[in-house]
Order: C-alpha cells, then structure tokens, then sequence
C-alpha cells in the first residue's frame, strides 16, 4: 500500500477537498494530493498549495465523471445478456469485462 507523509499544508489541501468531494474516501483524496504534489515536484514546477489543490481537483473531478451512472450499468449488463454466448467478442474471465475503477478508487 502506498503510505504519504503529508506536510502540514498538504494535510490542509487534503481536508478542503474532502470536504468538497465527499464521495471520495479520505485515503483516495490523499493519495491523489500527494501524487499532484510529486507529478509538480517532478515537473520542475515551484509547488505552492494553491497549486497542488488545483491539480488535485481536477484529477478528482475527472474520477468522478468517469464514472458510468448505475443505470448505465444496468443498461450495459442487460444488454449484453441479451447477446448469446456465441455472438460476444470475450469470455467472462477476460479483461475486457472488468470495469476500471481508476487510480484513486479503491
């Protein structure tokens, strides 16, 4: 499991956002405010707070809206139990067939 030594500020970023995305578990929105934090480190970028809740915000919202809805899901499901066996591109086991939860979503 990755494990973050949030500074003071960073721990600030993270209860902001957790207040603003509360949908997210606590530990998703810290890892993604460390990895924004180190991706701004990495870049060469002057890593203020400001910064690394802008980034970290957005990264969030890009989560949250990829995700499908849950009728969506049902939609997709009934669909493709309606394709014989037969007729579908993939076995159960395949990858294909498993949803991506994306890098914060645990």
């Amino acid at each position: 499991m990755l494990h973050t030594h949030l500074t003071g500020d960073s721990q600030q970023v993270t209860v902001r956002l957790h207040d603003e995305f509360n949908a997210l578990s606590r530990l998703c929105i810290e890892r993604c405010v460390h990895d924004a934090w180190r991706c701004a480190e990495h870049l060469g970028f002057r890593v203020t707070t400001g910064l690394v809740e802008r980034l970290a915000r957005e990264r969030l919202h890009a989560v949250l809206n990829s995700e499908p809805s849950p009728r969506a899901r049902v939609g997709a499901s009934a669909s493709a139990a309606a394709v014989p066996e037969s007729r579908r591109e993939s076995s159960p086991g395949d990858s294909r067939n498993q949803p991506w939860n994306g890098p914060y979503v645990q």
